[in-house]
């Protein structure tokens, strides 16, 4: 069971993760998320208008290269880093190392591991030493929505939830959620990786999000209610969101902060290569181990890992 309780441990934390990793785009304009001059100085309210503009010029791109980083309770894995490439619109499709404590808690696990993500279906390379126990096969493979809904452990089915709820937010739908925030402000202009930006912050909670639609047409009101739905079953009261959006209205790097049931979440998620092509398919039939059929086989279910 080592082996099957390594691997949930490993899916958590790449979700919670892989929650926030996404990007967008931007229409190139005469006004950018600055408001007004570009690098001008923002009062609240050209604040909230140049984080409007910048969650509507982000709808135009749907797949980038990232950089995430997770620091998150050690249930969910702790600390975790991911990179990769990725796209969304339908479904969620990625293709990322992953690196971090959860990698580590168990002396033969890979100090770095590949993930590929379709949808909800997700597929972890567990390295050499899980091939040895099941007759070559590197790959574990985990539906993540039967996984969250079938476990009897409430921690870990918090924890798949947890990233599932966001796993199809893509930064203009963070963007929109910062925008719900009643009192935004701009920190000020900021340097990251070479790249001039102005960074905005603002704190969503509950009842913000409900009755303070900033977004317009961003979120719909299902939308809304399913995102505090979410917010409610998790123990999260509010999100600190942070964002840094360049000169053409792209944000760069999005970081929220929350606490949640399991513990205190932080992630932050820096963006590249806007457009990038993403071309992921899952592991060949034969290569992988189905994770629900495994757990079968030992007469075991999700609750026992």
């Amino acid at each position: 069971m080592r082996s099957i309780h390594r691997a949930a441990l490993s899916a958590a934390a790449v979700v919670l993760v892989g929650a926030t990793a996404a990007c967008g785009g931007s229409d190139e304009g005469d006004e950018g998320a600055f408001g007004g001059e570009r690098g001008g100085e923002a009062t609240s309210g050209d604040a909230f208008t140049a984080v409007q503009a910048a969650a509507e010029s982000t709808t135009e791109v749907t797949s980038a290269g990232f950089t995430a980083t997770t620091s998150g309770p050690a249930a969910a894995g702790g600390a975790v880093e991911m990179s990769g490439v990725m796209s969304w619109g339908d479904d969620l499709v990625m293709d990322a190392t992953v690196s971090g404590e959860a990698l580590q808690m168990d002396p033969e696990s890979p100090s770095e591991m590949r993930m590929i993500m379709l949808g909800d279906v997700m597929y972890m390379n567990m390295g050499e030493s899980f091939a040895a126990e099941f007759y070559g096969r590197e790959w574990m493979m985990m539906d993540m929505g039967a996984l969250a809904e079938e476990s009897g452990d409430p921690t870990l089915a918090q924890a798949m939830d947890l990233g599932l709820s966001e796993s199809n937010q893509d930064p203009a739908s963070q963007m929109a959620l910062l925008l719900q925030s009643p009192d935004i402000e701009s920190v000020g202009e900021e340097e990251i990786d070479g790249v001039t930006t102005e960074h905005y912050q603002g704190t969503v909670s509950v009842e913000d999000a409900l009755q303070n639609n900033g977004a317009g047409d961003l979120f719909t009101e299902e939308e809304l209610q399913q995102l505090t739905d979410s917010m409610e079953q998790q123990g999260i009261e509010s999100y600190d969101i942070d964002v840094w959006v360049d000169e053409n209205d792209f944000p760069i790097q999005i970081r929220q902060a929350f606490e949640s049931t399991m513990g205190p979440v932080t992630t932050e998620v820096r963006y590249t290569d806007l457009g990038a092509d993403v071309d992921v398919a899952a592991p060949e039939e034969g290569s992988y181990v189905d994770f629900m059929e495994l757990m079968e086989s030992m007469g075991a279910t999700p609750g026992d890992i």
